[in-house]
């Protein structure tokens, strides 16, 4: 049987993805890169649209809620009834108001790779404002949160300076560090604290490191596990 190789990564993991893979540990930001070459199934997907029906006024949470319910994937499901709970009590009070998508944005990185800022979307309200969405298993840190915003603010100053004094909804509903119940979080520009230009510098600085030697090592060969044989289970049993 022929050998099969890995895909490494040819372009940057997208906006909210790349920011959660910074740590100080290079060797386990590689293991997050290897782990974003397996294309993941967009879980969150029906989630998302649930909670922006409701946001626009399309349909009311109790009816989000059912219809999570009758999700026919037991992950998808599992994942929409757990942000929906946690999220009731904005989800309840929040003015309805359409929602929109926002053009995609580009973000330079210190060694000029581009990261894709998105999906962001636009709350028309009077005034209007941005929405982010993180609905993920992990929480992002303090430090993860800033960064985001500091990257947001960039691109919106550099692509979409219309933008660059619209308030900002980044909305996080990850599993507490203290237990398995999701929290909801709801973030301003002022709550996100956006790291300054040289402090964003550095926060980039061990993921960009760890890219290079992500980079260097090249495709790796894919070592299936081997299914055991009768001659497998006969010698275990001796």
């Amino acid at each position: 049987m022929e050998p099969e190789f890995s895909k490494p990564l040819s372009e940057l993991p997208t906006f909210l993805s790349a920011i959660s893979m910074v740590a100080d540990d290079r060797t386990a930001i590689i293991q997050q890169l290897i782990q974003a070459e397996r294309k993941s199934p967009p879980i969150y997907g029906p989630t998302r649209d649930l909670f922006r029906h409701v946001l626009e006024g399309k349909i009311s949470f109790d009816n989000a809620v059912t219809q999570a319910r009758r999700l026919a994937d037991e992950t998808e499901r599992k994942c929409a009834l757990q942000v929906l709970t946690a999220s009731e009590k904005f989800l309840r009070s929040e003015r309805r108001a359409p929602l929109g998508p926002f053009p995609n944005m580009r973000y330079s990185l210190p060694n000029g790779m581009q990261l894709d800022i998105s999906p962001i979307w636009v709350r028309h309200l009077n005034p209007e404002r941005l929405m982010v969405l993180h609905f993920w298993r992990t929480p992002l840190s303090e430090r993860q949160l800033s960064a985001a915003a500091a990257v947001l603010r960039s691109a919106l100053y550099n692509e979409q300076q219309q933008y660059s004094a619209c308030e900002v909804d980044f909305i996080s509903v990850a599993q507490s560090q203290f237990g398995g119940q999701r929290r909801f979080d709801h973030y301003n520009w002022t709550k996100l604290k956006p790291l300054r230009g040289d402090e964003l510098a550095r926060f980039w600085r061990p993921f960009l490191l760890a890219w290079s030697d992500y980079q260097r090592r090249g495709p790796r060969e894919i070592r299936r596990k081997r299914r055991q044989s009768l001659f497998d289970y006969a010698r275990r049993s001796r």
